[in-house]
């Protein structure tokens, strides 16, 4: 859908034009969150030239650690979930008997990122009438997702920034973020829905008094960097602990809190006079320790948060650490310290099972469990029996593990009970790390019935384990031996080998380092992009299906320092038989000698 050149491009014009937002309706999971090409630009664009950029958080959810990037994972852009009005349910949906209040819908991406911050800033309206391609033979039709959603955060963004600009008020991304955070509307009471909901529901109103009344306070963001006492790294952006491990002590965490000016701002008038004194709040002390008072100057300031997660129950919690300005409290947490606890529960049995009996569901209600996957188990098997309802419902089942310096491993399904039966599934697991498992009733499902949903649910743990995950036969080793064992319970083994792949490694033949020549590749620091191109030649004395391999850049849009990759596939007459980018896929390729073009820009 979207390509590194065509996003850099897309920001170069923005700055040309002098855009004060931008909306991006797309994005994907990333491998390492607030970070890349893309993202320092953006930074650039925001912290510089002031534009506000939102985007979609993601339509991945309903379980945690879903949101997408850039939307959901990077600091300088608004990110923004889908919500649903009974309003919406009744006339765009045409839900024959709408909820009686509103809510997220079952399929937008939740928080936190991998790093722990919230991931979802606020929600907006995630339904919209749009203008379609004429090929569908009409010219507007019902759409959702975070991809309305965020054009919809946008438009009411738009109208805050037209009225600050019509009363003569400094429009700026920190200011307007802050405005429309602090004025959201709640949307649940329940601590952890912030995970899902942001800060609440967008209120253009209340954002343009808040506005109003902080006309004259200082262009500034509040930039938190979080690391465990004693481990210089990783830098944090929110408190994550995930996993038995790390709820069965206290730990403490250094905050280093910094003040953020806009790049053009002046050093004495600015930045030497700025000085706050900000009172720490935590929502639950029992848990959060943290000092009572301090003082924030521009060189920035950093303080120590306690966190005691030892007698928590099991399951998710929420808290957040926030300052408030003790000379206007009027302006609601000028920071946030995000800290999400997951306390997973601890199987037995041979082999291990978890049953949930008698769970009952209405429209939009969602179930979460968090289980520590048994070190040995490699797939789980689960039976979902459902009971006492009449009209038919629809579940969405996710399960999601999280895995250092990798994508989270999502498993989901979708299924729908047109009557009480039982249903199947199997999907692989990790063993050693947290598993949540979510279980929701779709947001329009069942809404017409007033029985709830019975759900009668069991999962069962198996696995067999090899000793060699990847076998490479080079031909210079006798027959290879591979031990299977099962440390969980007795498995039936049904061993199956095919050889029907090689991976054969090449070196570039040629390279071309240049410039490119156009103002669209121009940043606009004035630094010009450069494009690599590498030549490889390979022959194949048969006909076979080819895919080009890049480890360090496949798979990877946003969360990558190069900012594209565009390869092309030709024979020896130059006819192009394949080409592709990110996601690079198989071309049955003749007999023949090839070339494989790869262009890179950085």
């Amino acid at each position: 859908m979207e390509t590194g050149t065509g996003l850099v491009r897309a920001l170069i014009a923005a700055v040309e034009h002098k855009c004060d937002l931008i909306n991006m309706s797309y994005g994907e999971p990333a491998l390492l969150p607030d970070y890349g090409r893309f993202i320092d630009i953006v930074n650039e664009v925001v912290d510089k030239h002031r534009i506000i950029f939102i985007s979609s958080a993601g339509n991945n959810g309903p379980a945690l650690n879903t949101v997408g990037a850039p939307g959901g994972t990077s600091s300088s852009i608004i990110g923004i979930g889908a919500y649903v009005s009974p309003a919406m349910a009744a006339g765009a949906h045409c839900v024959v008997q709408p909820p009686s209040e509103g809510m997220e819908y079952t399929w937008s991406s939740r928080g936190p990122t991998a790093d722990g911050d919230l991931g979802v800033s606020i929600s907006a309206p995630g339904g919209a009438v749009a203008p379609v391609p004429t090929w569908t033979l009409q010219s507007r039709m019902l759409m959702n997702g975070t991809s309305m959603s965020s054009p919809s955060a946008c438009g009411g963004v738009a109208l805050l920034v037209s009225a600050m600009k019509a009363e003569g008020i400094p429009v700026s991304p920190y200011t307007v973020r802050k405005a429309i955070e602090n004025t959201a509307s709640s949307i649940s009471d329940a601590p952890e829905e912030k995970l899902t909901t942001g800060h609440g529901l967008l209120q253009v109103d209340r954002a343009y008094e808040y506005a109003r009344q902080a006309k004259k306070l200082p262009l500034v963001s509040y930039r938190i960097s979080i690391s465990q006492v004693g481990k210089s790294i990783p830098k944090l952006r929110g408190i994550y602990l995930r996993g038995s491990n790390s709820c069965q002590q206290t730990s403490e965490w250094t905050v280093q809190l910094n003040p953020k000016f806009h790049d053009d701002a002046s050093n004495l008038e600015q930045l030497v006079p700025f000085e706050e004194c900000l009172q720490l709040h935590s929502t639950d002390s029992s848990v959060i320790n943290i000092p009572e008072y301090i003082l924030l100057t521009n060189n920035g300031r950093s303080f120590n948060i306690v966190v005691n997660p030892v007698n928590i129950s099991s399951g998710l919690h929420y808290y957040e650490v926030y300052g408030m300005d003790c000379r206007a409290p009027w302006r609601g947490p000028i920071f946030r310290v995000p800290i999400t606890i997951i306390k997973p529960i601890a199987l037995s049995g041979e082999p291990p099972v978890l049953s949930l009996s008698k769970l009952y569901f209405k429209s939009g209600h969602i179930e979460r469990r968090f289980i520590n996957v048994p070190i040995g188990a490699s797939w789980a098997e689960v039976t979902m029996r459902t009971s006492a309802f009449d009209t038919p419902r629809r579940f969405f089942l996710d399960t999601v593990q999280m895995c250092p310096l990798k994508r989270p491993i999502k498993w989901e399904s979708v299924v729908t009970f047109s009557s009480p039966s039982i249903k199947n599934f199997s999907f692989p697991v990790e063993g050693g790390l947290t598993l949540e498992l979510s279980i929701a009733q779709f947001w329009s499902s069942g809404n017409a019935s007033h029985e709830p949903t019975c759900v009668d649910f069991e999962i069962v743990f198996h696995g067999i384990f090899i000793d060699q995950k990847v076998i490479a036969l080079d031909g210079s080793e006798s027959p290879m031996r591979i031990v299977a064992r099962s440390l969980l319970a007795s498995e039936r083994l049904v061993p199956v080998a095919t050889l029907n792949k090689i991976k054969i490694p090449y070196r570039p033949v040629d390279s071309n380092f240049c410039p490119l020549p156009t103002s669209r590749d121009r940043l606009p620091s004035g630094k010009q992009i450069i494009a690599l191109t590498l030549t490889y030649k390979f022959k194949l004395e048969d006909g076979a299906e080819v895919k080009p391999h890049l480890p360090l850049l496949n798979n990877r849009i946003y969360d990558n320092k190069f900012e594209s990759q565009f390869y092309r596939i030709s024979d020896s007459n130059k006819c192009v038989y394949s080409s592709g980018d990110v996601y690079p896929s198989y071309v049955k390729l003749p007999k023949g000698e090839y070339t494989l073009q790869l262009y890179i820009r950085a």
